[in-house]
């Protein structure tokens, strides 16, 4: 099934109402849900449910586990290295205060701040004062070196430092030619001419909003580690930079640059293990995006077919993001379904010149990547769409207010028929970038990317389960079960549950080493992953696959004492306490077991 067809498939799972399919997809009818029958019309013709399961998971789902983090103390000087590299608790705390006054500055009631994040950049040095009024709000002082640019903007009261131009353009191409390729957030011709236009614009007319833009690609770039630094944190300084002057993104003329700047800081802000600022930024950006009409194609019916794209795309990513934090937190996405009529971008692929697994021309279409011998190809961004279309119905089918007071019986349809579209949505993603071959198949970038997807398809399917590491029920149930023996009740077709969770855990083994801002984008698919595994070997202590299983948790465990060393999370160092005491009785088991069988055979 082609991934336009899935698309539709999906589109349609939310709509009470046909809705068309021509050049693209239009999606313009997701009208009012109706969970008895939309998903089963769809997709039960093909895919077996297994009923019953559905009203057991129910019966508890009000009571699912959101994990959180906790404040930590400040630590020693001598430990600064890790807290930079770490999204401290600190760092989180900063930015909810920008985000308040910045909501306080649109009630026109108090004075504006901005505080000192602690950072120094490895080129600029910053003090940022208390404000007042949004003319003026946040100002920081920023001094350059080594030929850096440094501007005062009156209007702003900010002096704006950029590296020479030398160094940020070459980043700025790697940066289309990689992660912009397979979400494409800028527009190429575009973000070179706001690059070149921002260095030879006299002072006074330069824009904050162009700045932080060119702050956001930078930190992003290394946040990616598309380029290489001797400076690990540049990526957390250069975001800081970008949230100095939020309040002139938020509160100024609204263009599209604002939306786009505001995407990519949800896109840094979103790895992490505690959600609120990026839930407050994700809101803002998908009303000022309503502001300018970026979810209605009428809207953009005046505009060429370039800049009309460049709209749709920017409207997708915040589009996926919302889905995503909504499903990641269980609270509700600020963008509803039917109010979105955007056609998604053409699947087509082109003739194309690949850059590391991805095409950097945008003339074909974005989102595009391939395999290293550009043999298979996949419309990535769609298919993140998709997948954000599915994981919104997660939330909205079985955590919203309004689910809550449907029947056991509805509620099990529904996650039956979110379950089948799943399903779908993983057979059309051709074999070459599916979980079980990507990491033989893909560049090191792609296999990033891939990590990802997977990654928020396995949370997306264990969520519908309540079979995941956060959830209280399932931990005790493998707790119960390791003590008293009882089995708790099993996610259907389990068998294969665990080799997705074995095959992302491969996966995930197989990325360059991760620094903890990149560790949330996946930590939580990877600890659930591990979990499982532990879990089926305490209850199949002799599978096939034990040896395999008991290294992958093994090395997981490791990583999490590296990472719960730097962090200082409780969150991990929970976890691990729990996984390792459930990996000691599968091992246990596994000897019980071995013990028996030597014990019944004649011949040892």
């Amino acid at each position: 099934m082609s991934a336009t067809l899935v698309f539709a498939s999906v589109a349609s799972l939310f709509s009470s109402s046909s809705t068309s399919v021509d050049d693209g997809i239009h999606v313009s009818v997701f009208a009012e849900r109706k969970i008895d029958d939309v998903f089963g019309r769809v997709f039960g013709e093909w895919l077996p449910t297994q009923a019953g399961y559905g009203e057991a998971l129910l019966v508890s789902v009000s009571s699912f586990c959101t994990y959180a983090a906790p404040s930590r103390k400040s630590r020693p000087k001598k430990r600064q290295n890790c807290a930079k590299t770490d999204a401290t608790t600190s760092d989180t705390q900063d930015r909810l205060r920008n985000l308040e006054e910045l909501v306080e500055q649109l009630s026109g009631t108090v004075k504006v701040g901005h505080q000192n994040n602690g950072t120094q950049h490895q080129t600029i040095q910053v003090q940022q004062q208390e404000e007042i009024p949004f003319d003026t709000a946040s100002q920081t002082t920023l001094a350059a070196s080594d030929g850096g640019d440094t501007v005062q903007s009156p209007r702003h009261n900010v002096f704006m430092a950029l590296p020479p131009l030398e160094h940020v353009l070459p980043i700025v191409k790697i940066f289309l030619k990689t992660f912009n390729a397979a979400l494409p957030l800028f527009h190429d011709g575009t973000l070179l001419r706001l690059v070149h236009n921002f260095y030879n614009v006299p002072y006074p007319r330069r824009d904050p909003v162009a700045w932080a833009a060119i702050n956001v690609v930078l930190a992003l770039a290394h946040r990616h580690d598309l380029v290489s630094s001797g400076n690990p944190n540049l990526s957390v300084e250069y975001l800081n930079e970008a949230e100095s002057v939020l309040s002139s993104i938020v509160l100024g003329d609204t263009q599209l640059l604002n939306i786009q700047v505001l995407v990519g800081m949800v896109l840094l802000l979103q790895a992490s293990s505690d959600l609120t600022p990026s839930l407050i930024l994700i809101a803002t950006t998908i009303r000022l995006a309503h502001k300018i009409r970026l979810h209605d194609r009428a809207a953009s019916a005046h505009l060429d077919a370039v800049d009309a794209r460049q709209r749709a795309c920017v409207f997708w990513m915040a589009y996926i993001l919302d889905k995503d934090l909504s499903m990641r937190s269980k609270q509700p996405s600020v963008q509803l379904d039917d109010d979105v009529d955007l056609e998604l971008p053409s699947p087509e692929v082109f003739p194309y010149q690949v850059d590391d697994g991805c095409i950097g021309d945008t003339s074909v279409g974005p989102g595009i990547i391939v395999t290293a011998d550009g043999a298979v190809e996949m419309n990535y961004f769609v298919t993140r769409i998709q997948l954000a279309v599915i994981g919104g119905g997660v939330y909205d089918y079985l955590y919203s207010t309004r689910s809550q007071k449907r029947s056991i019986e509805e509620r099990s349809r529904a996650l039956e028929s979110l379950a089948c579209a799943l399903e779908t949505w993983k057979a059309s993603i051709p074999f070459e970038f599916s979980v079980f071959l990507a990491p033989d198949t893909v560049s090191p970038f792609v296999l990033q990317l891939l990590a990802v997807l997977h990654s928020t398809s396995l949370a997306c399917k264990t969520l519908l389960y309540q079979a995941n590491a956060w959830n209280t029920y399932w931990v005790e149930g493998i707790r119960k079960y390791a003590i008293e023996g009882i089995l708790p009740a099993l996610p259907p077709r389990w068998e294969a549950v665990v080799d997705e969770a074995r095959q992302l855990t491969v996966l995930l083994g197989a990325l360059p080493p991760q620094n903890t801002w990149n560790f949330w984008t996946t930590g939580c698919a990877h600890m659930t992953a591990m979990l499982l595994l532990t879990f089926n070997s305490m209850q199949r202590p002799q599978h096939d696959q034990l040896s395999l299983d008991n290294g992958l948790v093994d090395t997981g465990l490791k990583m999490l004492d590296q990472v719960a060393e730097e962090t200082r999370s409780e969150i991990i160092r929970s976890f691990r306490k729990n996984c390792t005491e459930m990996h000691r009785y599968a091992q246990q088991r596994r000897a019980e077991a071995s013990l028996m069988a030597s014990s019944l055979d004649p011949f040892t």
